[in-house]
């Protein structure tokens, strides 16, 4: 299996959060941690996986891992979070550079593709890591994220989004993606998305179940 995708300069998020923001080496040791993470499970397989050998990969002593991390389920879970929501990121200077509405979709849809081509790329570790609540829920909270940064900027573009201000909204898109994702990555269909073709079909499958508010190009 090949390196996993790890995305440059992303905001840390994780139950440390406090104490990643108010300690530069604590946000270090995080970014080294969930490094060593991503590396090994590209290697092994997370039931291998154990804090012994994600210690010597970060260079760190247990005690320090436990300070982050109750165990490797969910230091796995934020580290493999965190490419999601580094592949979800859309650039500020996209966003500003849309033309309208329907330029803005296309940015994320663009980036729902990417989503789905990184978890077809690394389908087994992903799978193993679907039967995870933690990880569960953590891929709902990247996306929900993503999903009200898309709405905000839809808005501004001048698309009205029934239960935008509530959170509602944002739920709803964003627990669609992550089911619908984690749906196609258990089917056979994720096996053949070495095919460029087979990741573009589930992005049609996708797009088609998005809210009717959703701008589309209705030409």
């Amino acid at each position: 299996m090949s390196d996993v995708s790890i995305p440059s300069s992303r905001p840390a998020r994780s139950g440390s959060d406090a104490a990643d923001r108010a300690e530069p080496r604590a946000l270090r040791t995080r970014v080294a941690v969930l490094d060593a993470v991503r590396t090994a499970l590209a290697e092994v397989p997370l039931s291998e996986l154990t804090v012994a050998e994600i210690c010597r990969r970060a260079g760190i002593h247990r005690v320090t891992f436990y300070g982050h991390w109750p165990d490797v389920d969910a230091a796995a879970a934020d580290a493999l979070a965190e490419v999601i929501d580094g592949i979800a990121a859309v650039d500020d200077a996209a966003i500003t550079e849309a033309d309208d509405a329907a330029g803005l979709a296309e940015l994320y849809e663009t980036a729902l593709a990417d989503q789905l081509a990184e978890l077809a790329a690394h389908r087994e570790m992903y799978r193993s890591m679907a039967q995870s609540p933690l990880f569960g829920r953590k891929l709902r909270e990247t996306l929900g994220r993503r999903a009200q940064l898309a709405i905000d900027a839809l808005g501004r573009a001048g698309v009205e989004v029934p239960g935008a201000a509530s959170g509602i909204a944002a739920a709803q898109l964003s627990g669609g993606v992550a089911a619908a994702s984690l749906a196609w990555l258990a089917s056979e269909a994720a096996d053949a998305a070495d095919d460029p073709a087979a990741v573009a079909a589930a992005q049609r499958d996708m797009l088609a179940q998005l809210p009717t508010w959703w701008p589309r190009d209705r030409a």
